[in-house]
């Protein structure tokens, strides 16, 4: 048998992993060498059949689990995305990248069905990289940006450290906004000009080192960023013609974290403990002019999290393994706000709260190799926790317990090393999020949501089915079907006369998924490849207003991205392509229903490798000028009761913009 998988892996261009589950796969730094990548994530974005997920944003460190590991463990970090802790690792100390299929030994693996893992070389080295890049917008507008990065690697251990200035900007351009009435009758129509630039900047360090038997894992982070958005409008046509209206945004954020990540072995005893902290600080001033009718919104909040977590693990190299695990977390946030029009206070529900919330998370997991092709993952997580909320404005004090069992079940069967079935049978429980029981609003996009003091979390239980095939030297084709049974699901629901997050009642979505990576040596073009990933979805819910049945808000109905990449190392050049399909998402809202739509992204890049020491890259970004479109159907009253009052269309079309980086590495 291990023959006939080094044939197979031998055919695919990898390496067999570690003998305890022969389906992984093993791709070492020249399978790589053709694209030249510069960081680990140019390598893990070219694992064929793999797309990175960055986890869920959520309190808490068990649920916030992606599927990208470094050294066989997860990053001791919330606060960094996966895409940047992988640029941050240079690609001459990767020593290889292992696509994990199935459980294995001594990896924090947290139930991922697909799991990378980034291996980094143990030899001595080091590497220093400084970037300047600019984007350049049609209108002429110009955005530099600075990264210097410094790492060292040695035998026992190493650390990195980044420091980050940027300026950018979202997507602005120039369209216009139409109201219309239920008869077609124009009643008003304007000029828009959208602008958004942000600036940044972040500074950050990591480090491993062996301690007391162990090893030790750090991280220190800081960022800043200012996002703004102005809006300016000019009407042309209807009551309104020749006057000027303005909206102006600020969103400031400041955040901070330190974590730190203890490992060591007793025997054949595992051993992780993990001490987290964040905090994050948002503010919001918005201010706007809709033809002489002024309106200010004011919001300031403080969001803090402490983690304690404890994990012990037996996994030995054949037969069964098993982890247990316990956490404590800590949450707050303090939440103000204030809207006041034509000079007006409008009360707002939830406009001054402190929100704490205690919250214990328990789990054990036994990974069971049924035989030599069939694995078996059993897993039972209980979590705890007492919120409470405190109304400053009615000095009204709420508090709250909750408690969940979440089972799961994870089946993984590898006929061969092409193939690979996947069948996943678990309950899943949502996290309040803490900002909707706090009042909040959109000047830009005319919305107030009340907080609501009486949510309670999603549930649902979810079973998928994953048939994976590989083919080639670098094929692969996923096929995969989710079916979820909510309770309580969370939508927009009526509150004090308001919208709010709230739940409705039982719900379910439907959802299949198909990623493919399809090398194009065999029609002729050698070094090409294309990847696909797409979802497709559909969800039903009763309407907490009409009481029809309807999707869920803001579930799109499909997602997906395409990649094509073309190798050539005579040119010491790659070129690629990337589209990021649009999405259509719907709001209900009391007496409104929002659809917005955005038509697919588009870039184009070429990366010279100029020496071994430069990389020059260069990409025209949004190259189709994409179309953003807003469409408001607002009705006299509640849905369901009242007819529409008016029909607005807002569209722009977002400006293309060229990039250009020079990366400095030695």
């Amino acid at each position: 048998m291990k023959t006939a998988v080094l044939a197979v892996t031998a055919a695919l261009g990898v390496l067999p992993a570690h003998a305890w589950s022969a389906s992984d796969l093993v791709f070492e730094p020249a399978y790589f060498e053709q694209a030249a990548p510069v960081t680990a994530f140019d390598m893990v974005a070219r694992l064929p059949g793999f797309v990175i997920d960055s986890g869920d944003a959520v309190r808490g460190y068990a649920g916030a689990a992606g599927n990208v590991l470094v050294d066989g463990v997860r990053p001791s970090t919330k606060n960094r995305t996966l895409d940047d802790i992988l640029k941050a690792i240079p690609a001459s100390q990767v020593a290889r990248i292992e696509l994990i299929r199935m459980a294995r030994p001594g990896l924090d693996q947290k139930g991922a069905q697909l799991l990378a893992n980034v291996v980094r070389i143990t030899a001595a080295s080091s590497v220093h990289a400084f970037t300047l890049s600019n984007y350049t917008y049609t209108d002429g507008t110009t955005r530099p940006a600075f990264r210097a990065e410094t790492s060292r690697r040695g035998i026992a251990g190493g650390w990195e450290a980044s420091l980050l200035l940027s300026r950018n900007q979202d997507e602005s351009g120039n369209g216009e906004r139409v109201k219309r009435s239920p008869s077609g009758e124009l009643l008003e129509r304007a000029h828009i000009s959208v602008d958004s630039p942000i600036r940044g900047a972040e500074a950050r360090m990591a480090a491993d080192l062996p301690l007391a038997g162990g090893t030790a894992r750090g991280n220190l982070s800081l960022t800043h960023q200012d996002y703004r958005t102005h809006e300016a409008i000019a009407f042309v046509e209807g009551g309104m013609s020749g006057l000027n209206a303005r909206t102006d945004d600020r969103i400031r954020t400041n955040s901070g974290e330190i974590g730190g990540e203890w490992s060591r072995a007793f025997g054949g005893l595992n051993t992780k403990l993990l001490m987290l902290a964040t905090r994050k600080d948002i503010a919001v001033r918005s201010a706007s002019d809709d033809g002489g009718t002024p309106s200010d919104y004011v919001s300031d909040s403080v969001a803090d999290e402490r983690i304690l977590r404890v994990t012990a693990d037996r996994t030995p190299e054949r037969g069964a393994a098993w982890e247990i695990s316990t956490e404590v977390a800590y949450n707050a946030l303090e939440s103000r706000s204030a809207l006041s029009i034509a000079g007006t206070p409008v009360a707002l529900p939830g406009g001054n709260v402190t929100i704490t919330e205690w919250r214990g998370d328990a789990s054990a997991q036994v990974k069971v190799p049924v035989f030599n092709r069939l694995s078996a993952e059993m897993m039972i997580r209980g979590e705890a926790s007492r919120l409470e909320q405190e109304d400053h404005a009615s000095g009204f004090v709420y508090s709250r317990d909750f408690g969940f069992l979440k089972p799961k079940v994870l089946l993984r069967w590898s006929p061969g090393t092409r193939g690979q079935v996947r069948l996943r049978a678990e309950r899943e429980v949502g996290q309040l999020d803490f900002s909707d029981f706090a009042s909040s609003a959109s000047l830009l996009e005319g919305t107030v949501d009340a907080g609501n003091v009486g949510l309670r979390p999603q549930t649902s239980w979810v079973f998928e089915a994953d048939v994976e095939r590989r083919f080639g030297a670098d094929g692969a084709l996923t096929l995969a079907l989710r079916h979820e049974r909510i309770d309580n699901v969370l939508d927009l629901r009526p509150v004090e006369g308001f919208d709010a997050p709230g739940n409705i009642g039982r719900g379910k979505t439907n959802a299949a998924s198909v990623q493919f990576t399809w090398p194009l040596d065999s029609v002729g073009i050698a070094g090409g490849r294309v990847s696909f990933s797409g979802e497709w979805r559909h969800s039903r819910v009763r309407d907490p207003v009409t009481g029809n049945r309807r999707s869920i808000t803001a579930l799109a109905p499909f997602e997906g991205e395409i990649h094509a990449s073309l190798d050539r190392p005579a040119l010491r050049s790659t070129f690629a392509l990337d589209v990021y399909f649009g999405q259509k998402l719907t709001y209900r809202r009391i007496n409104e229903v929002r659809q917005t739509l955005a038509e697919p992204y588009a870039s184009l890049k070429w990366t010279f490798n100029a020496t071994p020491r430069v990389t020059i890259e260069t990409s025209v970004q949004n190259i189709l000028s994409r179309k953003h479109d807003r469409d408001r159907f607002v009705y006299a009253g509640p849905r369901g009761t009242d007819d529409i009052q008016f029909e607005e269309n807002r569209w722009y079309r977002s400006r293309t913009g060229a990039f250009i980086s020079i990366r400095y590495q030695h």
